[in-house]
Formats: C-alpha cells, structure tokens, sequence
C-alpha cells in the first residue's frame, strides 16, 4: 500500500464540488497507471492525499484506517477484481463514489459494474472524462450524504413527534390531514395503521369546532401566521374531549403558505378541576346543595322559560322547627347529619329541572319550574310530607322533621326573582306564626285556594267508600264503517255538596296522595263489570279502554290487579285495552318491556295516550309490544289552521300503520277534523263531534247506531 501526501508547495485551487482536502484511494496494480492518475488530478487543480492499493488486503486495510472521498479503480487486476472491490466498498460505505478507470473494460461489462454500484466508468486511454466525472460524483456524493443527514434528522423530528403526548398534525391549506402522530391518533381514538381513507378536520373536531376553524381560526392564521385558543377534539366515544389548541402557518420561499399545522394539547383534567372550584363556588359545602347565587341564576333561567311558554313557577321557602333545639341537644355535628339528610330528601321530591338550594342556616329553597297551574306547587308539598313522614336517624337518636312554608308563585305574586324570594320570605314568616308544619301562599286568594284543595284532597279519601264516582264512557267510532269500535272509560267525581268536580280538579290530587292506585284498581274492575253488562245485552264486540297512571304502571300487585279484574268480570282480555303515556313507559323502558311483554301475553292489548307530547322517542314503537297509537287532542285541535299540526297528524297516521298499529285520533270537535281523519285513513276518532262522555246507562244506546 502506498500512501503519498500533497507536495504543500505546488497545492493548486480546490475544485467547487468539494472543500478540505480531498481523500483519494486508487485501487491498480500497475504503480505507474497509479502516478498517471494522480498527475492527471493534480493538473486539473486538485488538491488532495493519496492511497494506492493492489490487493484486497490492502484495501481492507485502507478502508478500515479511514473515510475516503473518493474510490478510483481499475477493473481487470491479477488475482483481484474491480467487481471485489466496488463490493468490499459498498459494504462500508454506500454514498462514496466510485469509478472504474480502466483499459480492458468492455461495454457489457461497464453496464453491469454500474448496475451493481458503480457510479461511472472511464477508459485509461482517454482521460479527459476524468476530471468532469470526478467532480460531478463528488458533489452527487455530498448531496446523498446531506438528503441522508436530513432524513436522519426528519427521522428524529418524526420521533420526537411521535414520543410527544400532544396531538400534532400537518393539514393541508384546504385542511386536509397530511400527518397525524400516534398521540393524535391515540386521543381521537383511531388506529395506529395509516392506510384506511384520508382524515379530514370532521375526523378530527365536532361540528361546531369545524365551523369555528374554517369561518374564523384559520383566516386569522392565514392574516397573522399564528392562533391559539380551547376548542375540542372527538374522542373514541365520539364525545369532546377540551383541548388547549395552536395554529401555525408555514410558507414557501415565495412567502406563499404552504401548509398548516396544528398541536393540541388535553386539558381535561384541568376542566374538571375548574368545575370542580366552579362547583364549589356555587354550593353549599356542607349539603352540596347550589347556594343562594346558583339559586338565582337557576330562577331566573326559570322566569324567561315560564314568560316564553306562558307558565308557572313556584318558589318555596322552608324553614326547619325546632333545628335550634337539635343543635344545642345533640350539638353542631348532629345538626350537620340533620342537614345533609333533609337536602337529600328534598331532592327526591324534585324533577331534574327543579331546584333546592340552601338558603342559609336551616332555611331551604325550592325552585319549581314549568307548572300548568298554580295549583301545582300544592303536589310539591304533598311529596314533602311523604318523604318526611318517616324520622331522621340522627346517631343514636330519631327527629321527625317539620317545615314552615312560605309560597310565591309566577305570574301571580310577582315578575321578577327578588320580589317571588321576598314575597316567599314573607309567607314562610306568616305560616310560622299560624304554629308547626303550617304553609301559607302569599296572596290571599291563593291562600283560600289551596285550603279549598286540602278540602277537596279530604274528601277524597271516603269517596271510594260513599260511591261518589262513576264511569262515564266515550266512544271511538270507526272510521270506515261508522260503528263504535270501543269505549274509553273516563272517571267523574258526583261529590255531595259540591255535584260533579271536574277531572283536572281532583285527580291531580288522587297521583299526588297516592289515591290514584286504588281508584284505579276500582276503574279497572268498573270497566270490566261494564262491559259484561254489554256483553249480556249482545253487545260484547265493543273493547273498553282505561288510562293507567304512573304509580299504577310501578305497582308491584299490576298485573295481578289486572288477572282478578278479568277473571272475577269473566271478562275476555282481548276487549280490555290499558292507555299509557309515552313519559310513563319510558321512565324505566326495561322494566317497561317486560310488563307489556306480560300484557302482551295474557291477551290485554295496550295503547300509546297522548302520542307526541313525552319523550316522542321512535325506538320504542318498535320494542314494546303495542297495539293503538292515540293522537293527543292537542294536535287535533288546530288541524284546520295549524299545518304543522295537519303534518304532525298525517305523519302519525302513517307512522301507525307502517307499524302495524291502530291509530285513534282523540278532541275531535268539527266536521273539518273528521274529514281530514277520514281522508288520510285515520281508523279511530272520539271527541264532542261525536259524543261527549256518557254515564253508563246511555253508553249502550250508542252501539246500533251509525255515524256516517
């Protein structure tokens, strides 16, 4: 092996393709073809240090000393080859150049050489390709080696990206996802794999989001280069999951964007730690109820929905007797217990858009929302009674809780939050002075009105018992053939002093006592020995169908109430029909699908009342083992002037019998209504058109008769 230095004081000017010395390796086994090319490169101005090897130990060696710039070799050598050494060179470096310089090279074999690595040849005999090719491989070679620096680098980048726990993402200037890294993927819920269809920012981001980014977040980008806010991403569950967000805009050389890109980073846990202090903020921290603040906000939410919709609201106040006494007898911590247990119970007399706050001290609130009458608050007392009725275990000891209750109510008493809170302060404060567990409205008409309803909930308990009620009947005339096709049994209340009190005034009363299970155990077995008494003047073919509140649907003894009615009336199940609310059976749907499931097997057919106006949740129509569709009257009464109401009906009627279900139409009240039912095939209708509801004498003079 030879190794020769630059003569430092003939050094000629470096060539562009390369700075430093050159490193040159000459693999020939003739010395003098060596010195030949080294002259030759010396003249066209290089300056560099020399190896000249002949064999393949000597080039070995050469390779394992240092980094060359350059390989020249010749290709025919005795006992060594041009194709060993391009091989032995590749193996340690792939990027250096190598060209064959050589005078016995033929065409094919110069072609093969290339194919397996070389990056030129050029022919002893003519040398003047030597110096071109030289430099154009030199500054090839640097261009690899820097593409293969900055894939290195791009590699490390991507690396990084990828051990990040953001999400990082590359989109497009129209917002398409060029790159997603894994924690991306892996907080959007997505596969790792990256073959399935092009993600887009609808992959990414709710709605909403999208909406924000393209109309607003990415023209500021655009204008200004950056942005950076909270928005959302849609997490495997296809909920949003807060982000804290930055958009960046990348240009071109030419200042034109070129691509977007974004990092987001979860801030979850920091939202459920400011809800938490937001929480807390907002209620009181011994009950956990809201506290006076969220109280108002929540009543004044309250206000605008009842002024929009033409409604009620209530607001009570109640103050605890003898909390004092508890506290000096039991001590502060008793009173505690106490507390915490009366918010609870409070909240199980509420609906979930009511509310109960703590007032302060032993005082509580309660904001009832969106009541059809004033009226109404009275249930809401009635459900205090029943949740208190049983003691408070306070440790060792038994305390039977008692308000004193102050009432306001919206429209009646006032407009406004401060005037109905003041105004229900001033009626708690009267009702403590009239003595324990007394409640007083604040006007005195209402006042008069709620003792008239605890009147009429009294009388009540003996009416079963005195025979006071009767069951009317109405009936549902078929459509097509103008026959009654049944009878729905509809309670009435002939009270002795006060004649017939209207349904609306007492049978809120009997759901909110309780009185509503055994009335209805009595409808029930009425409308059964009813229809017996028709069956026997040959008039059997009729159905009779009966409303069944909520509590009746939740007793345990139901369907056995049901079993002994039909048994003891000899009453066949088919001509028995039960009408239920869509809110009754979707409070708990399991449980529901099993009783009509049961109803469904003894025969008993079940009807969907006041169809439209619950939950209107079409998946249980195909769930629940049902018969009879009924279109509430509050869809019917407008049908000559509402369209909207006509397409509500038209729909219902198609609806049903797609479904394989009857449709009734209830509150048919003109001739018009009739018509629109007969022309789109409605198969049922009742209402004051056709006849008011009749006591039961009258009821079988309605069989023979034909409405046309």
């Amino acid at each position: 092996m030879t190794i020769s230095l630059v003569d430092k004081e003939n050094r000629m000017p470096l060539a562009s393709a390369h700075s430093g010395l050159l490193r040159l390796l000459i693999v020939e086994d003739m010395e003098d073809d060596a010195l030949l090319l080294v002259d030759h490169l010396r003249a066209g101005g290089w300056d560099f240090e020399w190896c000249h090897v002949d064999s393949a130990g000597g080039l070995r060696e050469a390779l394992a000393e240092r980094c060359w710039d350059i390989v020249l070799s010749d290709y025919s050598m005795p006992g060594f080859s041009g194709s060993h050494a391009l091989d032995m060179v590749r193996e340690r470096d792939p990027d250096v150049p190598f060209i064959l310089v050589s005078g016995a090279i033929g065409e094919r074999a110069a072609v093969e050489a290339i194919k397996a690595g070389a990056n030129d040849y050029v022919m002893k005999d003519n040398l003047a390709r030597l110096l071109p090719t030289v430099d154009r491989e030199l500054r090839e070679a640097r261009s690899r080696r820097e593409s293969r620096a900055a894939e290195q680098e791009r590699r490390r980048l991507a690396a990084i990206l990828e051990a990040t726990t953001d999400l990082v993402a590359i989109l497009d200037r129209r917002g398409g996802v060029r790159y997603l890294n894994l924690a991306g993927r892996a907080l959007l819920g997505l596969p790792e794999a990256s073959a399935e269809r092009p993600l887009g920012l609808a992959d990414l981001f709710p709605e909403r989001v999208v909406r924000r980014l393209t109309t607003e977040i990415f023209p500021w980008v655009r204008r200004e280069g950056s942005w950076s806010g909270e928005t959302a991403l849609l997490n495997g569950q296809h909920s949003e999951l807060p982000v804290s967000q930055v958009v960046l805009a990348h240009r071109d050389v030419s200042g034109r964007i070129e691509y977007l890109s974004t990092i987001a980073r979860d801030i979850s846990e920091r939202k459920r730690f400011e809800a938490e202090l937001e929480h807390r903020a907002s209620h009181d921290g011994l009950t956990d109820l809201p506290n006076r603040h969220f109280l108002i906000d929540r009543f004044s939410s309250a206000l605008q929905r009842a002024r929009r919709h033409g409604r009620c609201v209530a607001v009570l106040f109640l103050d605890l007797n003898n909390f004092k006494r508890v506290n000096d007898s039991l001590g502060h911590a008793a009173g505690d217990a106490l507390l915490r247990e009366v918010a609870r119970r409070l909240k199980r007399c509420l609906r979930p858009n009511d509310t109960v706050a703590r007032h302060g001290g032993d005082e509580f609130t309660l904001v009832v929302d969106d009541l059809n009458h004033a009226e109404s608050a009275l249930s809401v007392l009635s459900k205090l009674n029943t949740v208190f009725s049983t003691p408070v275990d306070v440790g060792a000891h038994e305390v039977y809780v008692t308000f004193s209750t102050g009432i306001a109510l919206y429209p009646h008493d006032g407009d406004n939050v401060d005037d109905l809170l003041r105004h229900a302060d001033t009626a708690m404060y009267r009702a403590k002075s009239s003595g324990s567990s007394q409640y007083r409205f604040y006007s005195p008409e209402m006042n008069a009105r709620g003792q008239e309803f605890l009147l009429l909930e009294a009388d009540l308990g003996r009416a079963i018992e005195q025979g006071e009620f009767r069951l009317y009947g109405q009936p549902q005339i078929d459509m097509r053939s103008g026959r009654v096709a049944g009878i729905e049994g509809l309670i009435r209340w002939h009270h002795p002093q006060r004649g017939m009190v209207p349904p609306n005034d007492f049978i809120p009363l009997l759901e909110n006592s309780g009185m509503i299970i055994p009335v209805g155990e009595w409808v029930l077995r009425e409308a059964c020995r009813q229809h017996r008494h028709w069956c026997a003047a040959g008039f059997g073919s009729q159905r009779i169908s009966v409303n069944v509140s909520a509590a009746q649907f939740n007793d345990d003894d139901f369907l056995g109430k049901i079993r002994r009615a039909l048994r003891e009336e000899a009453m066949q199940p088919q001509r028995l029909e039960l009408e239920i609310t869509e809110n009754v059976v979707m409070q708990d749907p399991v449980a529901a699908t099993e009783l009509l499931c049961e109803l469904h097997a003894l025969g008993v057919r079940t009807a969907i009342d006041d169809f439209g106006t619950g939950y209107s949740s079409l998946g249980y129509l195909k769930r629940f083992p049902l018969n009879v569709l009924k279109i509430d009257r509050t869809f019917v009464t407008d049908l000559d002037t509402d369209p909207g109401d006509a397409v509500i009906v038209e729909a219902s009627i198609s609806l049903a019998h797609k479904l394989g279900l009857e449709i009734v139409a209830e509150g048919v009240e003109s001739e018009s209504q009739l018509a629109f039912l007969r022309q789109h095939d409605c198969d049922l209708a009742q209402g004051f058109c056709l006849s008011r509801p009749l006591p039961e004498a009258d009821v079988p003079a309605l069989f023979p008769r034909q409405w046309n």
